[in-house]
C-alpha cells in the first residue's frame, strides 16, 4: 500500500492506494499549533493497512516535517517529497518553476493521467487556482485568486454589520435578504470566474481544453458547471502518479 498526502493550509488529504487505486481516504484540519502526538494519534485510528512506500506534497514546512517523521516512526518507510529532484515527466514551462506548488503540479499530473490531452484543472481550496497542460504536455501556467472561504473571512472581516455564513447556492441570483445574497455573491463570482477563465484560456491558446474541477469547495459549485468532470482526489492521484515515476 503507498500513502499519499497533500498538506495544504487548510486541510491535510490522505490516501492509501493499492496499486494506483485509491481504497481509504480521510482529512485532518491543518493546524500548525498541533503537536505530532496528536497528528500520529489520528494516523493511527485512520490507517490500518501495512505501508510500503508513501508520497508528500505540501506547501506548509512544519507539517511536512510532522507528517515525514510519522511516516517514518509508524510505518518504518522514508516519504518522497515532491520537489527538486522529483521525475514527473512533465515539462513545467513558466518563469520560475522553483516558484510552483507541488500541489498544482500534482493536481495537473493527476488529471493528465486520466485524459492524456490538453487541460485546465480548476481546484477550489483555500485559493483557487486554474492551471493548464497543453497540447505539448507541458505545464504552462495558470491563476491563483481568492477561494471562496477567503472571500468570506474577508468580506465579514471588513463589514462590521455581516455574520459569517455557510455554503449554500440559493436558487436564484437576485436573493431578498442578507445570508443569501453574501451566498449568491461569493459562490456565483467562483462560477462565473472558472467560466471566462476557461473561456479565455482557450482563446489565448487555440484550442480547446480538457475541463475539470476538483477540491473541497468544488463540490458546492460542481453542478453549475456540467462542462467540467469533476475528480475528488486529483491531487492524491497525481502524486502516486509521480511516487511510481520515481521508483
Amino acid at each position: 500500500m503507498i500513502l499519499a498526502l497533500d498538506c495544504g493550509n487548510t486541510m491535510i488529504k490522505v490516501g492509501v492506494y493499492e496499486g494506483k487505486t485509491l481504497k481509504s481516504h480521510f482529512k485532518i484540519r491543518s493546524d500548525r499549533n498541533k503537536s505530532y502526538d496528536e497528528y500520529a494519534i489520528m494516523f493511527k485510528n485512520y490507517i490500518s493497512e501495512k505501508i510500503d512506500g508513501a508520497i508528500i506534497s505540501s506547501v506548509v514546512p512544519i507539517l511536512t516535517d510532522i507528517c515525514v517523521l510519522i511516516i517514518k516512526n509508524l510505518y518504518d518507510v522514508e516519504p518522497l517529497i515532491v520537489g527538486k529532484g522529483i521525475k514527473t515527466k512533465m515539462s513545467i514551462k513558466i518563469d520560475n518553476p522553483s516558484e510552483l506548488g507541488s500541489d498544482m503540479l500534482c493536481g495537473a499530473i493527476g488529471a493528465f493521467s486520466k485524459y492524456n490531452e490538453p487541460l485546465l484543472v480548476a481546484d477550489l481550496g483555500t485559493a483557487t487556482k486554474i492551471y493548464v497542460v497543453d497540447k505539448n504536455k507541458s505545464f504552462i501556467g495558470g491563476i491563483i485568486t481568492a477561494g471562496m472561504e477567503s472571500s468570506l473571512k474577508g468580506l465579514v472581516g471588513s463589514t462590521s454589520l455581516l455574520h459569517e455564513v455557510s455554503f449554500n447556492l440559493p436558487s436564484k441570483i437576485i436573493c431578498k435578504n442578507t445570508k443569501d445574497c453574501i451566498q449568491s455573491g461569493i459562490i456565483n463570482s467562483q462560477i462565473f470566474a472558472i467560466k471566462e477563465f476557461a473561456k479565455e484560456m482557450e482563446k489565448e491558446l487555440g484550442y480547446s481544453l480538457k475541463k475539470v474541477i476538483s477540491g473541497g469547495f468544488s463540490e458546492v459549485i460542481k453542478e453549475k458547471l456540467p462542462e467540467f468532470d469533476y475528480i475528488e482526489h486529483v491531487v492524491l492521484d497525481g502524486l502516486v502518479e509521480v511516487y511510481y515515476a520515481n521508483k
